[in-house]
């Protein structure tokens, strides 16, 4: 389970999937754009609609970016977006051990900004007896984790920008009907900066 804004989902993201894929056997990897986002409550995301067709055009672009992965299965589901409130990992977690066949253990893919704060997620004892904790670099430290009772892997996954802020930055900085720029453009698939374009997202 990869959880996130995706407000815009951008070629980060999918490189990320490519790490999980590279360094782990999950093979169906489940893309769950938040609701309301806990960690970021005054965030004013693109609206839900326009969210969920830019994850649905970046997950198409995975193949062509990365042809030689294995067969794998991308999936988005909406269950944070439909649910009211705050949206917690635990609730979402239980849903999707409902909804889909999972053998083993669910794998909830999380940076490691947020490794420090983890014992105090809601639900967290609960939480690490359901799933694996795949830990992606963010900030490139090495967190000591105390609990030794939860299961963690670590990839070292190269460092990448928060090309999110950077997108949507950029395009605040853009008149009416102005195209995107290149330095832009790059951070993304390009179904995804064609869409950002012709629907004028993030615009002043």
């Amino acid at each position: 389970m990869v959880g996130g804004s995706f407000d815009p989902i951008h070629l980060g993201h999918l490189h990320l999937v490519h790490s999980v894929v590279s360094a782990t056997e999950y093979r169906r990897i489940i893309l769950v754009p938040v609701g309301r986002n806990h960690f970021k409550p005054e965030a004013r995301p693109a609206s839900t609609h326009h969210r969920l067709a830019m994850v649905h055009l970046g997950i198409s672009a995975y193949r062509d970016l990365y042809p030689d992965d294995p067969p794998i299965e991308l999936v988005v589901d909406d269950c944070e977006l439909n649910r009211v409130g705050i949206s917690y990992t635990y609730d979402t977690v239980k849903a999707l051990y409902l909804k889909y066949p999972i053998k083993g253990r669910l794998a909830v893919v999380m940076g490691d900004d947020l490794l420090p704060q983890l014992t105090e997620w809601h639900g967290y004892e609960a939480l690490k007896e359901l799933v694996t904790f795949v830990i992606i670099r963010r900030e490139g430290n090495n967190h000591n984790f105390g609990d030794i009772a939860a299961d963690l892997v670590y990839l070292d996954n190269p460092l990448l920008e928060d090309s999110s802020t950077l997108i949507r930055d950029g395009c605040r900085s853009l008149k009416a009907e102005e195209r995107l720029p290149h330095k832009i453009a790059r951070l993304m698939p390009t179904e995804v900066a064609a869409y950002i374009e012709e629907n004028q997202l993030y615009r002043p």
